[in-house]
């Protein structure tokens, strides 16, 4: 079959086959863009519904979220009124209850006040307000003495101070499904408590709302309880009759189990799922929770809805291929029809040409002038192909042998690079090296000294070519094999210069920088031989590390070279680099430059094999393809510190409650008590709010960053600012034995901060404040 086929194509016409090739070509372009097309479609389409649905998912969590904590704000307002009591009144009480009954979004069923006794807290009065449903308020109190009957759930309520959300039960009075939130108080005085405050939301408008809710025309939205109880399901028979965990078993379904878990742990995510209640096909559920409750949203969706706008899109493209085919066949057959008789015998000779064939020639007159051009240059090739065979036979010796001794320079250059970086939860490393056509003596270096310090190294040899690239080995394995001694950093200089100096006829000479970093402490020694400065990247901006300059290694011997100390916090960066960065060129013999530099720094990334890559991206956009003439080079060192978690904030009041939910979420990985956290958390609101006020006026780029660091029983905050030198120890701390009326403004905050941490330090580093608060836990 294929033999046939191509027996008849060799007997058709050029412009036949001019005609199919090019339209064949074209077609296959057109099917090859359409695939690629669809391919990245897909996931783009996909990414964007799952992104829609998660977003919908937490706006309906958010809404929910702030009406709860609305009410609960009610509760607490109750309750806070109540401490202030000595004891119950029923007018009171009413006036109380029927205000909260008035003051919150969602819909309310009753409010009460339940006052028990000392010894027994089942029997007590019941003070009740009742929001009728022509919106008058029945008030009415009981003596009670079966509360747990009336209540049987409240026997899983926790007996602490905090506001209790009951699981959906059904209301005895109005028959519709409820929940309760409650906490209970003690009257002024009090060492115990006397009763219980609590609100009753009617669940029956959110319920409504739920189901009635659709994401893209077939998606639903399902509420669970904190328990995993199913508050809304287009299942009757399951909606608050069956838990997640009880339907998961009931379906074999352990997807349902794991989505129960990871929500009960108060994480946001998506699933896919086999099947489900809700459709009986693939579907993605995406879930979030709402913290102040525990509760919990899911939307369910199916998995083919997803790709229901990638299909319509392939059909309307294949239509528009189909008629751009045709109307291309139609062109192409015009312009084919154009080919010679000539333009075939030239292409056998110059396939001859290709073959090494010489010997013929084209001897006819050409019947166009575009024939004439392409046999003139046929005769001009032969001529000129004669003469560079003959000249590239004595080329071909001296070249074979220049390529020989290039791939063994770059063969001992890349030997000596290392690529395993060190996996250490203190710091991330990552370096790279783009090699010049011409081989140079760059080479970068990092190893552990010991258990606690760390090495990095930098170096650019002079010179090209194998001479370099031994050169470039032998300082390398000097320095790196020197400093294992644990002599200071200085001496090792001191020593690997004098090696170097040793027969270097050639008078080559080598830059070095090479640094050793404490990492239990973050303190760094460093020494500059002849190289560029590094970037210190300090959590706010990179900036060139000043260091003394010391002479480059390998022109003269018994030379002091001074080393420089300084420390590095928690997010802080080293990048080491060499000339080539710098000095890269474009066509128009403009070089990169640091400015460019600091500019591709700015959107650094978050670790340095992403910022490396980004340096690089932008280097070869600049360069646009013109020939690297040096190495280019780059290490970064980023230390993470021990036991240390770090954030930079805005200097903005509103960026409070991420310092909040920062230092909440570190506590309560170390698990510190509820009392050490108020603390902690109100003296870092006082501290930030202080910097905020006093220490940038109207500087521009305000940042604050806070460190949070637990050892042994101690845990530590740190606020690093770059603003005004502002000590705010130093400030007038108020007589609060003096009138209110009388008293000066300012310093209770201060005076906050020291009552509540057991120490408060302050330091001026660089300049950047640093204050820091101890408390022992």
């Amino acid at each position: 079959m294929i033999k046939s086929l191509k027996s008849w194509l060799n007997e058709q016409s050029l412009n036949f086959k001019l005609s199919v090739s090019i339209l064949t070509c074209v077609g296959l372009v057109f099917l090859g863009l359409v695939f690629f097309i669809s391919e990245k479609s897909e996931p783009i389409i996909k990414s964007q519904i799952e992104d829609v649905a998660q977003k919908t998912v937490e706006s309906y969590v958010f809404d929910f979220n702030n009406l709860i904590e609305g009410t609960e704000q009610i509760i607490l307002n109750t309750k806070n009124t109540l401490v202030q009591a000595k004891k119950d009144k029923a007018i009171y009480f009413q006036a109380l209850l029927n205000s909260a009954l008035t003051t919150t979004h969602l819909k309310i069923s009753n409010a009460w006040i339940y006052v028990f006794s000392d010894e027994d807290v089942t029997n007590g009065i019941l003070y009740k307000s009742i929001l009728q449903k022509n919106g008058e308020i029945d008030f009415k109190s009981e003596e009670i003495s079966d509360f747990y009957d009336k209540f049987p759930w409240f026997t899983e309520v926790p007996k602490e101070e905090k506001i209790f959300w009951s699981e959906p039960y059904e209301d005895k009075n109005t028959a519709q499904t409820v929940i309760t939130g409650l906490i209970p108080f003690k009257f002024r005085d009090s060492k115990v408590f006397n009763g219980l405050v609590a609100i009753t939301v009617n669940l029956s408008n959110i319920r409504d709302s739920v189901n009635d809710f659709s994401f893209y025309e077939t998606g639903k939205l399902l509420l669970l309880s904190r328990l995993g109880l199913y508050v809304t399901h287009p299942n009757p028979d399951i909606a608050l009759k069956t838990t997640i965990f009880d339907l998961a078993k009931k379906i074999n379904l352990p997807e349902l189990d794991y989505i129960g878990n990871e929500l009960k742990a108060g994480k946001t995510g998506q699933k896919e799922i086999s099947s489900s209640t809700v459709f009986d096909e693939k579907v993605v559920v995406f879930y979030a929770p709402i913290k102040s409750i525990g509760w919990s949203f899911c939307l369910i969706y199916q998995q083919n809805e997803f790709l229901k706008p990638l299909h319509h899109f392939k059909y309307i493209v294949f239509v528009a291929l189909f008629i751009s085919i045709i109307l291309l066949l139609l062109i192409i057959n015009k312009i084919c029809k154009h080919s010679t008789t000539q333009l075939s015998a030239l292409g056998m000779i110059a396939s001859l040409y290709g073959s090494g064939n010489f010997s013929q020639v084209f001897g006819e007159e050409p019947s166009s002038k575009d024939v004439k051009i392409i046999s003139k240059a046929l005769a001009d090739m032969r001529k000129n192909l004669l003469k560079h065979i003959e000249k590239e036979k004595q080329n071909a010796a001296e070249t074979q042998k220049n390529a020989s001794e290039l791939e063994i320079a770059r063969n001992i250059q890349n030997s000596a690079l290392s690529v395993d970086f060190p996996q250490n939860n203190i710091f991330d490393i990552y370096a790279l090296m783009k090699p010049a056509k011409q081989v140079g003596g760059d080479f970068y270096d990092f190893f552990y000294i010991d258990d606690n310090n760390f090495a990095i190294v930098i170096a650019d040899v002079s010179g090209k070519g194998i001479p370099a690239a031994l050169y470039m080995m032998k300082a390398q394995t000097l320095i790196k094999n020197i400093t294992k001694s644990k002599i200071d950093i200085a001496d090792v200089f001191y020593k690997a210069n004098n090696e170097l100096c040793e027969g270097n006829d050639s008078c080559m000479f080598v830059t070095v920088f090479m640094a050793v970093i404490n990492l239990s402490k973050g303190e760094v020694r460093c020494v500059n031989a002849g190289h560029i400065p590094p970037l210190l990247f300090d959590g706010f901006a990179y900036s060139s590390l000043s260091t003394h300059k010391n002479i480059v290694l390998g022109i003269r011997k018994n030379i002091k070279f001074v080393s420089d100390k300084f420390n590095i916090l928690p997010d802080n960066r080293i990048l080491l680099y060499t000339d080539g960065v710098t000095e890269a060129e474009n066509s128009s013999s403009k070089f990169f430059g640091e400015k460019r530099l600091f500019k591709a720094l700015q959107k650094n990334k978050p670790n340095p094999k992403e910022n490396l890559s980004t340096i690089s991206k932008n280097i070869n956009k600049f360069a646009q393809n013109t020939a690297q003439s040096d190495d280019i080079t780059m290490l970064e060192f980023v230390y993470k510190g021990k036991n240390i978690e770090n954030l930079t904030v805005a200097a903005d009041l509103n960026n409070i409650k991420k310092i909040v939910d920062f230092l909440k979420n570190n506590m309560q990985k170390h698990q510190i008590a509820d009392k050490n956290q108020f603390k902690i958390v109100t003296s870092a609101e006082e501290i930030f709010s202080n910097i905020v006020q006093y220490a940038y006026d109207n500087l521009e780029n305000k940042k604050i960053s806070i460190t949070a660091q637990k050892e042994n029983k101690l845990y530590c905050i740190s606020f690093i600012d770059t603003g005004k030198n502002f000590n705010p120890l130093e400030q007038k701390m108020p007589d609060i034995s003096v009138d209110i009326k009388d008293r000066e403004v300012g310093g209770l905050g201060i005076l906050l901060i020291k009552k509540l941490a057991d120490d408060v330090q302050y330091q001026r580093i660089e300049n950047k404040n640093m204050l820091k608060a101890y408390f022992k836990l």
